[in-house]
């Protein structure tokens, strides 16, 4: 394998990373949208308890998480075209054909 391919392979991978991290973010996101959406459901549910948030506080809370989430997604697709266009043309031939190969198994 030659040097340039081994690079492009190992910048892959950092890469790869990344994109894993951010989507990591985003699945952690995701579960606390659903967590406040049970206690927005809990809200709406007469209840005589004080000192819960109330229904603007938790709706606030979900709008900035969706900003968050709308940020990483973003970060990810400019991961994902930097990376395709930072590439040498050897590495993503090797890239194709290694996902070529696992697509048919």
């Amino acid at each position: 394998m030659s040097e340039e391919l081994k690079e492009g392979l190992a910048r892959v991978e950092q890469e790869a990373h990344q994109i894993v991290e951010a989507v990591g973010l985003q699945n952690e996101q995701i579960r606390i949208t659903i967590a406040r959406l049970d206690e927005i459901i809990a809200l709406l549910t007469p209840k005589d308890d004080a000192g819960e948030p109330t229904l603007s506080d938790l709706l606030a809370h979900l709008i900035a998480q969706n900003r968050e989430q709308l940020i990483l997604s973003r970060k990810t697709v400019e991961l994902l075209v930097d990376m395709q266009q930072s590439l040498p043309d050897k590495t993503v031939e090797a890239l194709e054909k290694r996902f070529s190969s696992l697509a048919k198994a």
